[in-house]
């Protein structure tokens, strides 16, 4: 069985994925739950890109450059995938963004698509949607305008707001990260991506040869011969002729280096960040719930987070003793405390999870590293981080 990896994240933010809208009025997505009331969401597509962006920015990984990529179909029908040539060598795998997040490339026979080892869910807000709005206008350059030109109406327009805690899944299939599989028939047309007339070059695929540990793909259209060679930061685990005709292969990276991108990954979440509508939006976690499973069904927490209350009250008895014309005098003061730390409850932890740790990243990367270098057969472990911003009770 897999090793996996569940992160149950809450962090908060404000207004992070706005929907198409309709005139100048701009929608917030939500989604309506059990209770019949509506949340806001970041979908995971924003989160996922939000997480590409931050790993770049950070330096944690590359992605593809736009010579990486093709366009296969024609019309309406075209769509944006990666170059073909980048799953035959095999260098698909040193973009994380399609060894994690997976691809479909319609362009060979069979088509070749990977599913995703890294599954993210949408980020739903934890409180309900009250339809706050503002209503801006870009007054300032329409009053610069109107010195030049005369009257210059603004462009006025209203956009949803909603600031809270929102909560998302991250699962991580552990031993699928830093592999691919390649499906080819013989003889089938394969788009090698276009020529500077723009249109699709196709030509036929004549042989897939395996040279030692090396695997190089022969293409021919009439005269032109074409070859692709299997990249050299990869290597072949498996050639398989499955029938006279469809060839499998199946590529990977390193253990160290999928350990690493692992890690990345997980550095990516804990620095999120999210540009929207020219704010920078911190969506760091502020609780996490990591759950490591090794030959174990996994489980996730996000339904068993609740957010209690956003605010916490203490009574007590303020005792004061004083002398007042010689005689001593006791006053009791009932007091009413509130803490601004929001409170989360969650429900379902066994009881030898431990009380709430500190979020370290060193810390959670260590954790990582144990997973790695542990013994087959091994308990699942489930660990509890927060920040000191909120208050955690387990249940």
């Amino acid at each position: 069985m897999s090793r996996f990896l569940v992160m149950d994240v809450v962090f908060y933010g404000s207004s992070l994925n706005y929907d198409q809208g309709s005139g100048n009025y701009q929608e917030l997505k939500k989604i309506t739950r059990w209770d019949g009331r509506q949340y806001t969401v970041a979908s995971r597509y924003a989160l996922r890109y939000s997480l590409l962006e931050t790993g770049r920015k950070l330096g944690l990984w590359k992605i593809a450059e736009g010579d990486k990529l093709a366009r296969a179909g024609s019309g309406d029908n075209t769509v944006i995938q990666p170059a073909t040539e980048l799953l035959l060598s095999g260098e698909i795998l040193k973009y994380p963004e399609f060894d994690l997040f997976g691809y479909l490339i319609t362009s060979t026979t069979p088509q070749n698509f990977r599913s995703a080892p890294v599954k993210l869910s949408h980020a739903v807000s934890m409180t309900p949607f009250n339809y706050d709005a503002l209503f801006n206008a870009n007054l300032g350059l329409a009053n610069r305008m109107r010195k030049v030109y005369g009257e210059m109406k603004p462009n006025p327009f209203t956009a949803e707001e909603h600031e809270t805690f929102y909560q998302y899944s991250i699962v991580v299939d552990i031993d699928e990260i830093g592999k691919a599989d390649v499906f080819i028939t013989l003889s089938s047309n394969i788009s090698l991506g276009r020529d500077d007339e723009n249109k699709e070059i196709k030509m036929k695929i004549e042989d897939v040869i395996k040279e030692g540990d090396k695997v190089k793909f022969i293409f021919k259209k009439g005269k032109d011969t074409e070859e692709i060679t299997q990249h050299n930061e990869v290597k072949l685990e498996t050639f398989e002729k499955i029938n006279k005709n469809l060839v499998h292969i199946r590529y990977s990276i390193p253990p160290e280096k999928q350990k690493e991108r692992l890690k990345n990954l997980i550095r990516a979440v804990l620095n999120l960040k999210r540009s929207i509508k020219g704010r920078e939006e911190d969506l760091r976690p502020r609780l996490l719930v990591l759950g490591i499973y090794k030959n174990a069904p996994y489980q996730t927490f996000k339904d068993r987070i609740e957010l209690i209350d956003e605010y916490s009250e203490e009574e007590y008895d303020e005792i004061e003793e004083r002398e007042e014309d010689g005689k001593k005098v006791v006053k009791i003061k009932h007091v009413v405390s509130k803490s601004k730390k929001p409170i989360f409850r969650i429900a379902g932890l066994s009881e030898n999870t431990k009380e709430p740790e500190e979020l370290d990243e060193s810390k959670i990367l260590s954790l990582i590293d144990d997973l790695f270098n542990s013994k087959e057969g091994e308990i699942s472990k489930v660990v509890v981080f927060k920040d000191p911003s909120i208050e955690v009770k387990l249940e």
